[in-house]
């Protein structure tokens, strides 16, 4: 079953990567397409490509998080005390814990952003703060990942 996961995203090269991107960052999607950064990047893919195929359906799939929570808030509210919790958090830390959970790797920002969207952060503040920490998450995670594919052989791709 893996193998032909795999098989699909290679096929389909940036678009598969994309695609895994936006899924991944789905809440009720758990995966993260990091894990495919090794592989395209043996592939000899060009890194700022991944980059911005990365960024885009990752945000993209923020996004739809926030308009679920947003919309879909009836199902937050049976969760009051969670709730009041993540507001005070949100109203101490703003836009900068929106910037840390994305630049965070493998942290649930999906699960934030469905809050914030309950909470009816601004949606622009949203985008550039989640923008600018899944650039440099995903920045930090190529170019590293890329320099140690240079030294370590990953056989079999």
């Amino acid at each position: 079953m893996l193998h032909e996961i795999l098989s699909f995203f290679i096929q389909y090269g940036v678009l598969g990567l994309f695609l895994s991107s936006f899924a991944s960052s789905l809440f009720f999607f758990p995966a993260y397409a990091s894990f495919l950064i090794p592989i395209y990047l043996t592939l000899k893919f060009n890194p700022y490509s991944l980059l911005l195929v990365l960024t885009a359906g990752s945000i993209l799939g923020q996004i739809f998080n926030y308009y679920f929570g947003k919309f879909g808030s009836k199902h937050l509210i049976k969760h009051e005390k969670e709730i009041k919790k993540a507001e005070s958090w949100l109203n101490k830390w703003g836009v900068l814990s929106i910037f840390v959970v994305n630049l965070v790797p493998f942290f649930p920002a999906d699960f934030v952003s469905v809050l914030v969207g309950f909470l009816r952060m601004d949606l622009k503040t949203f985008i550039i703060s989640t923008s600018v920490g899944k650039v440099i998450q995903f920045a930090l995670l190529i170019f590293g990942i890329g320099f140690l594919v240079k030294f370590i052989p990953f056989g079999g791709f």
